[in-house]
């Protein structure tokens, strides 16, 4: 029984040894965490059309979506719909919201979003969507523009409402349009400072 005692507070002495030796080898760490803190972003929606679930959004132009060539032609407000931007849960930190309107632009026109309709699927032809703010719907946006002139820079105003009203419009982009179907996909993308 001694011998099996001594073996037990030998292996006891060994185990405190080792704690102990670990706490006279034990280094010493600094750690520095880095974090970059930024302001939270605002909620967006779009006030108008129909949500087809998510983010996404579709707008009818016309009376029940037709629309005449000469409308188009003569910039009638039957060839266009308005709609807004709004913006919730902003930080009040938050002092410039610039948009860029992203798409498939009509080839030599920037300002127009082509018809994602071929010709032969039913799509009209020589016909572009524009996007502009309702006062001053002949100023329209330039698509995939991330320059504060050619996109969207909302004003302080426009901020503290909390909404930009907009106009989408179709419009001819040569002088011989085609009837058909129109559609054309605009992604809003959203930069704060």
């Amino acid at each position: 029984m001694m011998t099996f005692g001594r073996r037990y507070h030998g292996y006891f002495f060994c185990f405190l040894s080792c704690i102990i030796s670990w706490k006279v080898n034990a280094l010493n760490l600094d750690l520095d965490f880095i974090a970059n803190i930024k302001i939270s972003t605002c909620d967006m929606t779009l006030l108008g059309g129909k949500s087809t679930g998510g983010n996404n959004y579709t707008f009818t132009i016309g009376n029940n979506g037709k629309v005449g060539a000469m409308d188009i032609i003569n910039h009638l407000d039957s060839a266009s719909t308005d709609f807004s931007i709004g913006i919730v849960n902003c930080a009040p930190e938050i002092s410039k919201i610039n948009v860029s309107i992203g798409g498939a632009a009509v080839s030599g026109m920037t300002t127009a979003l082509v018809n994602s309709l071929v010709g032969s699927d039913g799509g009209a032809k020589n016909i572009g969507l524009t996007i502009a703010r309702q006062t001053a719907p002949d100023t329209p946006f330039t698509i995939n523009s991330t320059a504060d002139d050619g996109g969207l820079v909302w004003t302080q105003d426009e901020i503290h409402s909390g909404t930009v009203p907009l106009i989408a419009r179709l419009i001819s982009t040569s002088d011989k349009i085609s009837a058909g179907n129109f559609s054309a996909v605009a992604t809003f993308n959203f930069t704060y400072e």
